[in-house]
């Protein structure tokens, strides 16, 4: 019988081994090299919901961190039909934990971020808003240029 446990033990750290190599998080290279982060402010001034800045100019490759100020929640939507063509699955590639498409997840806490890299994403104007707030005007654009050389 201890031979067989003996004989077993060498087989189940090889596979304790294997297992954990495999959960090891595979590198990938970004598409682009990562350019400058932007802050967009989401709050409530009185009783006004805004982003602030409400429009911005970056580069390819700049990403844009939403931090939750006051108001909350807030969320960050991309409006499909005013975004440049091609740029849907960009972004949608680019946006972490989204709640569907173009839209990211919601924020409910102070002080919490949500990042969208404009890594790959084409030249032009997106619009963004607040899905909560978008009635009350909660609205911005974001004009992407070309990258930095």
């Amino acid at each position: 019988m201890k031979r067989f446990v003996f004989a077993a033990v060498p087989v189940l750290a090889l596979s304790v081994a294997q297992v954990a190599l495999a959960q090891q998080p595979a590198h990938r290279p970004s598409a682009k090299a990562a350019g400058a982060v932007v802050q967009v402010h989401m709050q409530m001034q009185g009783s006004k919901y805004m982003f602030d800045p409400s429009t911005l100019t970056i580069h390819q490759g700049d990403v844009v961190e939403f931090v939750n100020v006051s108001g909350f929640p807030h969320d960050v939507m991309f409006d499909a039909a005013h975004i440049p063509a091609g740029a849907a699955a960009v972004l949608n590639s680019n946006m972490a934990n989204r709640m569907g498409s173009l839209q990211g997840p919601m924020m409910t806490q102070p002080h919490q971020t949500y990042r969208v890299s404009f890594a790959g994403a084409p030249v032009g104007t997106y619009a963004f808003y607040c899905l909560p707030h978008r009635a009350l005007g909660m609205t911005g654009t974001i004009t992407v240029t070309a990258a930095r050389h």
